[in-house]
């Protein structure tokens, strides 16, 4: 009976484990095991053996296998139902993100490249239900600045339902991180921000937000266009299952101050403002002058500790960087009254049109 109640908590903590990244399992079985080595040597066998598997099925190209065909190095994706839901030829691994095993890919045809993202999360019936939920919102994203979500799912590897995003893939120059050089510099990189913004605003205008906004996720096309290389897959895993590994990957990522303490649902677009106003400081740099003096009071309100205090969302912010670069373009109609030029003949109608209405004026007092 005892024998049967450690095997039951071994592989309770072992499920436990496999539901967080890769790198903090054995932190967090040394913390559930404690003193007895009994215990986690039996976890960590369990953990050892599903490792094994996992290689075979993830890093070994060769036996990479999601529904079963034989054709060497394909990837063919399929619902519950069985419906074919996305096909693709892995064409290499790319970095692990903690959270999501990444493949580049490529179709038989004309298609564009897309990258496979396998979030590492087991999924129960229910889970998996309110993760396609939050796909479906992905899917329906168009805008020129973040990637099309070309399909996306539940796919289950031998270990569980897993939730999987096929993305188009986003190339280009990474997005500066240090200071700018120069005025020149930080005002054409404020100008890029600004088109971050609009891609950003997209998914605040749904509801969404990106949650991890550094420069490595964001891209310069050669058009000059900047876009982000993904939607924000991690916060939609996190809102879908408030207690994954999702939700603590995403709390423990620096920036917003309410990261760590509210839940993923009850967090919203201020914490990408956060992000970006962050990255904004940093360009400033040592520079001085009115553009970065001015883009510096832009950026603390983005960072205030007080979520309440930030603007509300990147249109707000984005429209703030927009009046900093062009102020002649969205200037208050007393600025503009103050730059115009009145002829003689303009000026002198102008008093005789105040005289008149002073007169009238004066009389209805009377």
């Amino acid at each position: 009976m005892n024998a049967a109640k450690d095997q039951h908590r071994a592989d309770q903590i072992f499920t436990e484990a496999l539901d967080r990244p890769p790198s903090s399992r054995l932190a967090f079985i040394e913390s559930a095991c404690g003193e007895d080595a009994e215990l986690r040597g039996e976890v960590e066998n369990l953990l050892d053996h599903y490792s094994s598997a996992e290689d075979a099925l993830t890093r070994t190209r060769t036996t990479h296998r999601i529904s079963g065909r034989s054709d060497v190095e394909q990837v063919d994706l399929r619902t519950e139902s069985g419906l074919t839901v996305g096909t693709c030829r892995l064409d290499g691994q790319l970095p692990d993100d903690g959270m999501f095993e990444r493949w580049a890919t490529r179709h038989s045809d004309d298609r564009p490249a897309a990258v496979l993202s396998l979030a590492r999360q087991r999924l129960s019936t229910d889970d998996a239900r309110r993760v396609s939920l939050g796909a479906e919102t992905l899917l329906r994203l168009d805008h020129p600045g973040l990637p099309r979500v070309l399909e996306a799912g539940t796919v289950d590897l031998g270990r569980g339902p897993e939730g999987f995003f096929l993305i188009e893939k986003v190339e280009g120059c990474s997005l500066a991180d240090g200071p700018s050089q120069s005025l020149a510099e930080l005002r054409r990189r404020i100008t890029q921000m600004t088109k971050v913004c609009e891609a950003v605003q997209e998914l605040h205008f749904h509801g969404l937000v990106h949650g991890r906004l550094i420069p490595a996720r964001v891209v310069i096309c050669e058009s000059g266009n900047a876009r982000l290389t993904d939607p924000g897959l991690l916060p939609a895993i996190a809102t879908a299952i408030p207690d994954s590994a999702a939700a603590e990957q995403l709390r423990n990522i620096p920036g917003a101050p309410e990261r760590a303490i509210l839940s993923p649902i009850s967090l919203d677009g201020r914490i990408d403002v956060f992000d970006l106003g962050a990255l904004l400081l940093r360009w400033c740099g040592e520079l001085s002058g009115p553009l970065p003096e001015s883009a510096r009071a832009i950026a603390l309100r983005a960072t205030a500790h007080d979520r309440g205090d930030r603007f509300r969302s990147a249109g707000d912010l984005g429209d703030s960087l927009d009046q900093l670069l062009n102020p002649e373009g969205s200037g208050s109609a007393t600025d503009a009254a103050a730059s115009a030029k009145l002829t003689p003949l303009a000026t002198a109608m102008l008093l005789a049109v105040a005289a008149a209405v002073g007169f009238t004026l004066g009389a209805m007092l009377v």
